[in-house]
């Protein structure tokens, strides 16, 4: 789609704003790696905040 997707006139900014943030921003795949190191491991997990 290009620089252009991300303008406002398109509305694809706020997309791609959502895009980002659920990519970067996934606290089930934290969870989920913690677990399978406990699991993988032995190695008790630090407790942590997830949002």
């Amino acid at each position: 789609m290009g620089a252009r997707s991300a303008t406002n006139a398109n509305g694809f900014d706020r997309f791609w704003r959502n895009v980002r943030t659920h990519t970067l921003h996934n606290p089930a795949e934290y969870k989920k790696r913690t677990v399978g190191t406990w699991l993988l491991t032995g190695e008790f997990p630090v407790p942590a905040i997830y949002r």
